[in-house]
């Protein structure tokens, strides 16, 4: 497994977390041409340089504003979202993000989420740190993230709604129930924009007992203090072949619905994070044929999952429970075929490979791409992949 472990003890920013990103690895060229898919390119100017933080080299992102624009919406940031060119991944996990602070702020001020007015949040500097961290997750392709206890600091801060002491209402509101700690300094450490990052992608706070650390990142903030003022970011990777997660089950049963209405429920809910989602027949009071609709998923999840549930479905209530998952390493290889690259995913077990298989949507697009039939496809990867290892036995 491959995550991301979050340093949070300096706090964290938007701006500080494009930093440890790009200091990670993401090529700051791809993600200058991945944000102007926004089609906001003239407001902005968007620079990456390497300074010093007392005596640590570190990223810093700057966002230079080169057009002001008026304070946004959360309507007119989800039409910018939706109506750009970003790939489905980026869309989704920039408007969980914003989704965040736009609860929080609604709950603040009693205002529905749609029509709450962004201050510093609309801000096109925001609004790509926001959209620039859905672009790197989605560069490195990480399976979870993780965290330290995230620092809040002190002291007071001016914004667009006066002088409000530190931590503000807003960073307060969406890490309710997160680890923190209060006052390491005495600025803002971390700002609402860090702090909904965090959480739409926060796994859990403890990272696996045994893992290696492939890479680090270093973001640096703004402010200067007597300790440096950097996130740290660590790309890792677990060391056993199997992981052992604990992930939830959500339960319902349904004997009033019509079977095409739960099948686009199933949908909805892989769309929405569901790790998986099946149906077992089942018996119920009155001697009723029903379903029991069951949902895999991890924690940060549940609440989405719940409401689709609520609202797409008959069902009245939902069981919860913590199930504990053992699931082998996995890694995909690049296949090139005469029907083009297809990634063989491949599972380990002891170090050896115990199993592989193609990936059925790329057979499948490539089935009718070819028109050929998929078995016709899958049996050219499994021959490309074996002639392939036949290579690395014969090299070793």
């Amino acid at each position: 497994m491959k995550f991301l472990y979050y340093d949070c003890r300096c706090g964290i920013s938007g701006d500080m977390n494009l930093g440890a990103l790009v200091d990670l690895g993401v090529d700051f060229t791809y993600l200058k041409n991945e944000l102007l898919k926004l089609g906001l390119g003239e407001e902005y100017e968007i620079i990456y340089k390497k300074i010093l933080k007392k005596g640590i080299m570190s990223a810093k992102v700057d966002i230079n504003i080169i057009k002001h624009q008026h304070k946004r919406s959360f309507k007119d940031i989800k039409f910018i979202i939706n109506s750009s060119h970003l790939t489905k991944f980026c869309k989704k996990k920039a408007l969980e993000i914003f989704n965040i602070i736009a609860k929080a702020e609604g709950k603040i001020h009693n205002k529905d989420i749609e029509n709450v007015h962004f201050h510093e949040i609309g801000g096109i500097d925001s609004i790509i740190d926001i959209v620039g961290c859905a672009i790197c997750l989605e560069y490195l392709n990480i399976d979870k993230i993780c965290c330290s206890n995230i620092e809040l600091g002190s002291g007071f801060i001016e914004c667009a709604h006066g002088i409000l002491n530190v931590p503000t209402p807003a960073v307060c509101e969406i890490l309710k129930d997160a680890v923190i700690s209060i006052g390491r300094a005495d600025f803002e450490m971390t700002t609402p924009t860090g702090a909904a990052i965090m959480i739409a992608n926060l796994s859990m706070f403890e990272p696996p007992k045994d893992f290696i650390i492939k890479k680090i990142g270093y973001g640096a903030g703004t402010k200067d203090a007597n300790f440096p003022n950097l996130l740290k970011v660590m790309l890792c990777e677990t060391v056993k072949n199997e992981e052992i997660c604990e992930q939830t089950i959500l339960e319902t049963n349904i004997d009033d619905m019509d079977a095409e209405s739960l099948s686009y429920v199933c949908k909805k809910l892989l769309d929405n994070g569901a790790l998986d989602v099946f149906n077992n027949a089942i018996f119920m009071k009155k001697g009723r044929i029903g379903f029991k609709l069951t949902i895999l998923c991890e924690d940060n999840m549940i609440e989405t999952l719940k409401n689709i549930v609520f609202n797409d479905t008959t069902s009245f209530g939902v069981r919860e429970y913590i199930v504990k998952k053992t699931a082998l390493k996995r890694e995909f290889i690049e296949v090139i075929t005469k029907f083009g690259k297809i990634n063989m995913k491949i599972a380990f077990l002891n170090d050896k490979i115990l199993k592989f298989k193609p990936e059925f949507e790329e057979c499948k697009k490539a089935s009718e791409e070819y028109s050929v039939s998929i078995s016709e496809v899958k049996n050219e990867v499994l021959n490309e992949f074996r002639k392939i290892r036949e290579i690395k036995k014969r090299n070793l």
